[in-house]
């Protein structure tokens, strides 16, 4: 047992080094404070070959096999725990041979030069202001949501489009056939299916299955909502600069008032912690705003990566988060609210985590991109509940949103929740597509051209890719055929929320969820998968049932079910009232190498900085 002991606490520790390197150049790289992109490539480089190394698997296996066959004691049962888990990391990154081991290296080179190269492109639109600007990904579907101007749409439209051509002709499909080939080394048809079995342990086959019966419950709400829209606005409302402005309607721009980004920090604090959300002594850094060269999406990395070590104890993890918000631009406020709660869901899990190894809290294989979404899903979804607006959303002034305004916001995005789900399906369509393709056939025209007709059979919308070549998932290899994990995450958190509302009759601000969750989806950390979680949780195996239902509800049906919560949450919750929780977290809020504000003196000196700093931005 000694050798078997001093065997797993090195891998604990070796693996620490390696990540927590790796980590600190992502979150320097990714929010624009460095562009050592060489750096971050070797060190995720020498991660990727440390958890593929065949004598780290082979000599895990027999230390189990004895162990195994011990007495059982509290040592050995850790252990045996703790081998488990490094076992199914290192066979879920297993690189099989010389040329595979090759291949990987080439792409982690080739995906960091793509990286750099795509940090230093720029686009330009024409912004709220009227004049041509620099803008990001995230700044241009705002501009399409929210700017009344058809050309300054149409500038932002042409923006997105233009990025999805340059990468394609910029290196992408290189990587896709070396991707291919990588894949067809260790075995499998194609990078698809690699991909897909060892992180998601599924097939295609079973996902599809899943994934086209969501699509055929929820066809025909999804056209009717187009239906109703043309004979609204006419056909022109379904061109790709318009779709998005027309859907989101004025009553959504009008609630722009109750959303002030100043306050998200805030919001994001209270609401944890009134669900009762630990992070269990970790460290957050948090980085909220826009700007040039900052990864265009929100994302949460963990450099230290917690665990309960048999030796010396609980050690709290190190979490970065960001959101990419414009505070100015129409719709930002609840766009950033969103992706901060979003991340910082994720940062809950990964705070969470107690199992004795820091195998199990980490974020790639074998770390199921559903399991991993699931946890930030069921947050992210939070500031779009009716109870939740009822008691956070207020304006300027201070005041609540009215009842009216609610009852229109929830009816106006009812109208489109089923579209906002199908959209989801489309990354992953077209990933299986892109890689079943012959590399001969798989040329920029052709890419394109498979990204409409997906579009087009899934949405309903002529001439449009749903710009999924603009997302970083598809290009980049860690996060590549992992967009599926969304909506089954999605489908998750449903599951969840109607399991909780029915358990405890409500779930913003009840202190019993964060521990329900705690303890069901977070401790064991990826040593269950999603389905197993979602067992333990709610009784019932994963299904698509419950969203589905979600999406075809009627706005009228909507509405009534949302006073039903509002009306029983504030009777519960008043009888109920205690305590509010502690975060237990060390918190830094900054903008790139800038402290704006820290939770050193208080919770409410850090929310009174941050909204201060964000006036002056």
């Amino acid at each position: 047992m000694k050798n078997a002991r001093t065997f797993f606490d090195q891998l604990n520790q070796d693996y620490l080094t390696l990540h927590r390197k790796e980590g600190e150049l992502f979150w320097l790289t990714h929010t624009g404070q460095s562009d050592d992109h060489d750096a971050h490539g070797a060190a995720g480089l020498a991660r990727k070959t440390f958890l593929a190394d065949p004598q780290h698997l082979a000599q895990s296996r027999e230390h189990l096999a004895r162990l195994e066959a011990a007495a059982p004691s509290a040592e050995r049962d850790a252990l045996v725990t703790g081998l488990r888990g490094w076992i199914a990391t290192f066979e879920g990154n297993a690189m099989d041979g010389e040329r595979a081991a090759s291949l990987l290296a080439e792409l982690m080179a080739m995906d960091a030069d793509l990286f750099a190269r795509r940090q230093a492109y720029k686009m330009h639109h024409v912004g709220a202001s009227g004049k041509s600007e620099e803008a990001s990904p995230s700044a241009l579907r705002a501009n399409l949501a929210s700017n009344p101007d058809d050309a300054a749409r149409q500038s932002s439209h042409d923006a997105l489009q233009g990025l999805e051509r340059w990468v394609l002709e910029n290196g992408f499909l290189k990587i896709v056939a070396t991707r291919n080939a990588l894949a067809r080394e260790l075995g499998y048809r194609d990078f698809f299916e690699y991909r897909l079995r060892t992180r998601s342990g599924m097939s295609p086959e079973q996902l599809f299955t899943i994934f086209d019966e969501f699509e055929q419950k929820t066809r025909d709400v999804h056209f009717a909502s187009l239906n109703r829209l043309v004979a609204q606005h006419g056909d022109a409302a379904l061109q790709p600069h318009n779709l998005p402005y027309r859907m989101r309607g004025a009553v959504m721009q009008r609630a722009d008032d109750y959303f002030p980004f100043g306050k998200a920090l805030e919001r994001w604090a209270e609401s944890f912690r009134r669900l009762g959300v630990t992070y269990r002594g970790a460290r957050l850094e948090i980085d909220l705003l826009d700007r040039p060269g900052k990864f265009p999406t929100g994302f949460c990395v963990a450099p230290t990566a917690c665990y309960r070590d048999d030796n010396t104890g609980w050690l709290p993890a190190d979490v970065r988060l960001t959101s990419t918000a414009r505070p100015r631009q129409a719709g930002a406020g609840l766009q950033g609210i969103n992706v901060l709660f979003h991340e910082a869901g994720h940062a809950a899990h990964l705070s969470n985590v107690t199992l004795n190894s820091p195998c199990f809290s980490q974020e790639f294989t074998p770390t199921a991109p559903a399991y991993l979404e699931a946890q930030a899903k069921f947050f992210e979804a939070l500031p779009g509940d009716p109870c939740w607006i009822k008691r956070y959303a207020r304006n300027a002034a201070g005041e609540p949103m009215p009842d009216e305004m609610i009852r229109e916001r929830v009816e106006s995005i009812q109208v489109f929740r089923a579209y906002g789900e199908r959209r989801d399906l489309i990354p992953t369509y077209f990933e299986q597509a892109l890689y079943a393709m012959d590399d001969a056939k798989r040329t920029t025209e052709s890419v394109l051209e498979l990204a409409r007709s997906l579009t087009l059979r899934i949405l309903g919308v002529p001439d449009f890719t749903a710009y999924v070549l603009t997302t970083p998932h598809p290009i980049y290899h860690d996060i590549a055929v992992y967009y599926h994990g969304y909506l089954l995450a999605k489908m998750a958190a449903s599951q969840t929320r109607e399991y909780l509302t029915r358990k405890l009759g409500y779930i913003v601000d009840n202190p019993a969820v964060g521990p329900l969750l705690a303890q069901h989806c977070w401790a064991t950390g990826n040593s269950l998968t999603l389905d197993q979680t979602v067992r333990n949780m709610t009784g019932e195996r994963l299904t698509s049932s419950y969203l589905a239902q979600e999406c075809n509800r009627s706005p009228h049906e909507a509405w009534a079910l949302a006073q039903e919560a509002v009306e029983r949450a504030d009777r519960m919750a008043n009888a109920s009232a205690g305590s509010d929780g502690d975060l237990d977290a060390s918190i830094s809020i900054v903008h790139g190498a800038q402290c704006i504000a820290t939770n050193d003196e208080s919770l409410e000196a850090m929310y009174a900085a941050f909204e201060a700093w964000i006036e002056c931005t």
